[in-house]
């Protein structure tokens, strides 16, 4: 019994101070009126906010990707049946060098077709060298001499195609022999990061392609940042990566994204990173954390920000003890401070303690 009144009255105490700290306020809508009597009002902090610049860090998540320029899918140009595997997975590769061979029908086709055309146009130039002779001599007439050459042009083009064919597809005409495989080369230095080949299965030319080769000693990381925060990054600026809490590398932002993701409110923005030690990895999640310096910024404890129906709001000082609650953006500077980037200019006078009372 003894037990329960103690209970009882430490109850009774706190139900009195909370219902002495709650009464002495008339709520209408946004606006609240604190009776200035009241014990509510001795409960009040106010603070007029001063505007000014600061230094901060703030977080953004970001991924971890090849640079465009250091990493190829290779795919095979014809069709074909794989015949020869040149490299494995993990192997150091140069431009230029032979990933695999492929016995191909349609590429045999497309060397002898060059065949077929380079010894036409022996032939077309040799008549023409000909015809041009004995036309010199009043034997040949301007027709034929003329039909000379339209062949050989006509040659030459062909034979110019078939060139342009092969060379497409990464093959010198000069040393293309009827009958040998396509050897397919790395457009690239770098690391062979995928290698799907199996001797003997057969490759189509609209397939994925079976091997990758990246060169990964530097990567670019997209951070996602918020439009609210985008604004002062710049081009060379250095930012830290950070994964799990610990910084892992640091890197220069490269570009600043001049679109806006309208679902995500975000800007893109690629980091350039040095990667001797690979300790980035494509596909990784990591974080980005930029240091920003606002000038004229408006910051209030964090003690002053509550959250409402969908939205943060502080109380702002109207007249005496009447307040108006305000829609504001916010982002942490630390646990005690808040920027706000949304709904203050600076000059206010807020409520910092005691706000809790009038939300009852």
């Amino acid at each position: 019994m003894l037990c329960a009144s103690v209970i009882f009255g430490c109850k009774s105490r706190n139900n009195s101070d909370q219902d002495t700290a709650t009464s002495g306020f008339v709520a209408n809508g946004d606006m609240v009126t604190v009776d200035e009597t009241s014990a509510l009002a001795q409960k009040l902090v106010l603070e007029t906010i001063q505007l000014q610049d600061i230094s901060s860090k703030f977080n953004a998540t970001a991924s971890v990707g090849p640079r465009p320029d250091s990493y190829a899918e290779v795919a095979s140009p014809f069709g074909g049946r794989v015949s020869r595997i040149l490299v494995r997975l993990g192997d150091r590769v140069y431009r230029g060098q032979a990933l695999y061979e492929i016995t191909s029908a349609d590429f045999m086709e497309a060397v002898k077709e060059y065949v077929e055309n380079s010894n036409s146009v022996s032939v077309a130039s040799s008549n023409l060298r000909r015809k041009q002779t004995l036309h010199e001599s009043g034997i040949v007439s301007d027709k034929d001499l003329e039909e000379a050459q339209s062949a050989c042009s006509d040659a030459e083009a062909a034979l110019a195609l078939s060139k342009q064919v092969l060379s497409t597809f990464g093959v010198n005409p000069a040393s293309a022999k009827v009958g040998q495989p396509l050897r397919v080369l790395s457009p690239i230095s770098g690391v062979v990061v995928k290698n799907n080949l199996v001797l003997g299965q057969i490759l189509s030319d609209e397939e994925e392609a079976p091997v990758a080769v990246a060169d990964l000693s530097s990567v670019w990381v997209t951070a996602n940042v918020k439009e609210s925060m985008v604004q002062g990054i710049a081009k060379g600026q250095t930012v830290s990566i950070e994964s799990s809490g610990q910084t892992i590398s640091q890197g220069s932002v490269r570009y600043v994204g001049e679109m806006l993701d309208m679902k995500t409110r975000t800007v893109p923005v690629v980091i350039e990173c040095g990667n001797a030690e690979r300790t980035l990895k494509p596909g990784m999640f990591v974080s980005a954390v930029f240091s920003k310096t606002v000038e004229d910024a408006v910051t209030v404890p964090s003690s002053a920000v509550f959250q409402g129906d969908g939205s943060k709001f502080v109380y702002v000082c109207q007249d005496g003890l009447v307040f108006k609650k305000v829609p504001v953006e916010t982002e942490n500077l630390s646990t005690e401070v808040a920027l706000v980037t949304e709904g203050l200019e600076g000059g206010e006078t807020v409520i910092t303690k005691g706000g809790i009372y009038l939300s009852h």
